[in-house]
């Protein structure tokens, strides 16, 4: 009766498997085939939730392991953008921050659904579509700006959620 409860997770999980995936069709020059693969991934990730809520398997751990995944597939992908030459270091790195951000603040907030977050995640999946379709250094310089912005109304929005933790528990 367990294995329904596990769907979830490893639907989660083929985004962690498409990574090397990405990585070799993108070194093939076979952008069609990332933007299908990428496509798939934002489908899992949002197939996922939806089968943990149908299912009765929501937990915080499963919470947990879906953004893992989604920070792991984002992170790995501006990564390879960045051995391309077409972002700089900080961009990959600031994104596993805002990961880790999600994590420190997690365990203090019950609430793990941050939706900021859901948001800087599509915005991550949008650099990454403009990026493989229109390589060129105004698009960068735009997913950069872009997620920089996303990522401090992410640090806002999370320290709002702490703040108001903290209150009510001195309340």
């Amino acid at each position: 009766m367990k294995r329904p409860r596990t769907i979830p997770s490893f639907i989660s999980s083929l985004r962690v498997a498409a990574l090397p995936l990405f990585f070799y069709l993108n070194n093939q020059g076979n952008i069609a085939a990332c933007l299908i693969l990428l496509a798939f991934c934002a489908a899992s990730d949002f197939l996922d939730g939806y089968l943990a809520r149908k299912l009765n398997a929501t937990s915080r751990f499963g919470a947990y392991y879906d953004a893992t995944t989604d920070f792991i597939l984002m992170t790995g992908i501006f990564a390879i953008f960045y051995s391309q030459g077409y972002y700089p270091l900080w961009l990959p790195l600031l994104i596993a921050v805002s990961f880790a951000q999600f994590l420190a603040t997690g365990f203090f907030v019950k609430k793990t659904y941050d939706p900021v977050g859901r948001y800087l995640g599509s915005a991550l999946y949008i650099g990454i579509v403009l990026t493989l379709v229109w390589p060129i250094q105004a698009v960068f310089a735009f997913v950069q700006y872009a997620f920089v912005a996303f990522f401090l109304v992410s640090i806002v929005s999370r320290l709002v959620s702490l703040t108001r933790k903290t209150k009510n528990i001195l309340n």
